[in-house]
Parts: structure tokens; sequence; C-alpha cells
């Protein structure tokens, strides 16, 4: 595997497992609203890039690669741990 797919899929992960535990203690708003502002902060990086031309594409390479999986993470993590809470109950 090449080394530049390392820190995205660590954060998105990261988001799994946090997505999931916040969901699965029954704080499914919570992931929902990290996920929310995870999208929030890449949407505003990309529109900041856009901006700037060709000196904005920094904030929108931060915004791919950091922002948006961790942003993915949260959601599928908040959907499988409510999932599991709901089918334990």
């Amino acid at each position: 595997m090449e080394a530049e797919f390392a820190i995205p899929l660590a954060l998105l992960a990261f988001g799994l497992a946090a997505g999931a535990f916040l969901a699965r203690i029954g704080a499914v708003v919570w992931a929902v609203l990290a996920a929310l502002l995870a999208a929030i902060l890449a949407w505003l990086l990309i529109f900041h890039s856009q901006r700037f031309g060709w000196e904005g594409m920094g904030p929108g390479i931060v915004a791919i690669l950091f922002c948006a999986p961790m942003g993915l993470g949260l959601l599928l993590g908040a959907g499988f741990g409510y999932w599991r809470w709901r089918r334990e109950r």
C-alpha cells in the first residue's frame, strides 16, 4: 500500500470507531453533529481554495485528505453503532 493513503485511512478508521462508540452509548446526535461539522469544514476549505486560485490548493487538499474521511467515518460509524444499539435493545 502506498504511504499517501495512510493518513486518510487512519482518520477514516478513527471516525468509524468514534462514531460507533458514540452511537453505542446512545449519543447518535453527537456523532452526526460531529460529522456535519467535518462536512462543513471540508466545504469551507474547498470554497476557500476556489477563491484564491492556485494558492488556495492547500486548504482544498487538507479538506479532501483530512476532513472528508473523518466525516465519512463518523457517519458510517454512527449508522453502524446505532444499528447495533437498536438490535441489542
